[in-house]
Order: structure tokens, then C-alpha cells, then sequence
């Protein structure tokens, strides 16, 4: 790898002399890097051999589901609180990851993703893509919501919850464990269903292959009380007669990783309070 695009979440201290530091690292090694303090800006986007993030998780996961579609792997150096995505924990080890990379010593796990399609009226309406999970969640007001669940067509539940979480099995260690949902290798291809806070004695989190079509519709008639969000960031409002489409996306998510190792010591070392 020669030529890099370093993102800065904005909102982190230090970020820009990180950044600075950063962008030294590589240029003294002959590399070429663009960077950008916030969102990443897809106009004009240079062509690069990698994303570098500087920030915590949500900052890579926002970066990759902006450039993905582009093939171009990515790697986060984390400043914020858990770090479980990203690669880079601490200031000593940028030296190593830059080498690492200047030298294609590297390898990338793809991980999956998952396509949200909002259906109004019979036609897509809006297309949203999750690394981790799409979420449907009421809105403002604090009444259960009812959804109705089909995968390939046949009906699998009505849940009555505070939401339901669709997720990849990337996603499993996020909002799908704090809500109960069981912990799922990153690197297999899997679906998972999770009610949030169910009214119910017996309803369990759900594991479906891939390549399923997960539709959800409403059986209650709460005006403009619930929405579908991506990855805690992405949302569109969502009307009574909508139906929410899941299904695997086609692009996926290129994680760079320096070392080989176990999602199991990753999970001991950074979630050790499981």
C-alpha cells in the first residue's frame, strides 16, 4: 500500500495532531496520504489503497459503509471508549500498523453486510446499508410497537417489543448483545433477529442464513411512532402500511487486520466484562 485517506472524527480531542502525526508516519515511508477532519466526502474522491480511521468504532463503521462500495479495505485507530473494530488501541502501535501496511504484510476478513429496503405504496421508497444492524424502534412516544415477521414469505411472529434488531453477525457484539442476542463469529454469513424488551415469556433472539429475505410489517397503527436506523447513525421515519425489507447486501466490508488471531481473544481482551 502506498497512497492512504486518513479520516478524523471531529468530535474526538486531539484529533487533528493525531491526524498530523499520522500523515508523518507515512510520508517518511514514501507514502501518499488525503485526509479528511468529519465525513468522509465521496465527490472527487481520490483513489486510494486504503481508510485509515481515527476515532472509535462508530467512526470506522460510518467510513466503511461510505466506501465499500468503492473495494477499498479499511482500518481504524481507536480514540474512543471499546475500540472493538478497530485495529490500533494505542499511540505505540501506529508505527508498527504503518509499517504493516507499507509492506502489504497485512490481510483484509470481509464482513458482511445487510440492505434495509423501506417499500411504500408497493414501490422502494429508501435503501439503507448497515455493518452492524438495522434497527426498527418507536419514536418520541414510549408505546410497543407490533411488528410482524416473514422470512422468504412465511410468516414467523408477531412481536410486541420496543423494536426489532436485524443484525450481521459483525453487529452481534453491539446493540443485538445488549439486548440478549447471542454472539456470532464476524467473519461467517448470518442473520440475526432480536426483539428489544419483549412482552413475552418465551421469545428468543433468531439465526437465519444469509441469503433469507426478512420482511417486517405493523399490526399497530401508531402514527409516525417508530423509524428504521442503521448503525445508530442513518434513519427514515416510517409510515403505518411500510414494509421493511432485510436481506444481505451485495458489497461487503474489507476490515484490515495486522495479525492473524481468535474473534475469541478479541472478545476476552476488549469485552471482558461478558
Amino acid at each position: 500500500m502506498k497512497t492512504f485517506f486518513l479520516v478524523g472524527n471531529s468530535e474526538k480531542e486531539g484529533i487533528k495532531n493525531a491526524l498530523i502525526n499520522l500523515e508523518k508516519e507515512i510520508n517518511i515511508r514514501g507514502g501518499i496520504c488525503y485526509k479528511s477532519f468529519g465525513y468522509i466526502q465521496l465527490k472527487d474522491f481520490p483513489s486510494v489503497d486504503c481508510v485509515i480511521t481515527l476515532g472509535g468504532d462508530g467512526t470506522l463503521i460510518r467510513a466503511a459503509r461510505d466506501i465499500s462500495h468503492l473495494g477499498i479495505p479499511i482500518i481504524g485507530i481507536n480514540m474512543g471508549h471499546l475500540g472493538y473494530l478497530t485495529s490500533i488501541n494505542k499511540a505505540k502501535d501506529i508505527s508498527y500498523m504503518v509499517d504493516t501496511l507499507i509492506n502489504d504484510e497485512y490481510f483484509i476478513e470481509n464482513r458482511m453486510m445487510i440492505s434495509a429496503t423501506v417499500i411504500r405504496e408497493g414501490k422502494e421508497f429508501k435503501t439503507l446499508t448497515a455493518l452492524n444492524e438495522a434497527v426498527i424502534t418507536r419514536r418520541e412516544v414510549l408505546k410497543t410497537l407490533r411488528c410482524n415477521v416473514y422470512i422468504e414469505g412465511d410468516f414467523l411472529n408477531e412481536y410486541s417489543s420496543d423494536g426489532i434488531i436485524v443484525s450481521t453477525p459483525t453487529g452481534s457484539t453491539a446493540y443485538n448483545l445488549s439486548a440478549g442476542g447471542p454472539i456470532i463469529e464476524p467473519s461467517s454469513k448470518m442473520m440475526l433477529i432480536t426483539p428489544i424488551c419483549p412482552h413475552a415469556l418465551s421469545q428468543r433472539s433468531i439465526v437465519l442464513s444469509s441469503s433469507k429475505v426478512i420482511r417486517i410489517s405493523f399490526s399497530d397503527r401508531i402514527k409516525s411512532a417508530r423509524e428504521l436506523v442503521v448503525d445508530g447513525d442513518e434513519s427514515v421515519s416510517l409510515e403505518n402500511n411500510d414494509v421493511v425489507e432485510l436481506r444481505e447486501s451485495e458489497i461487503f466490508a474489507g476490515l484490515i487486520k495486522l495479525k492473524k488471531g481468535s474473534f475469541l481473544d478479541n472478545i476476552r481482551n476488549k469485552m471482558n466484562r461478558i
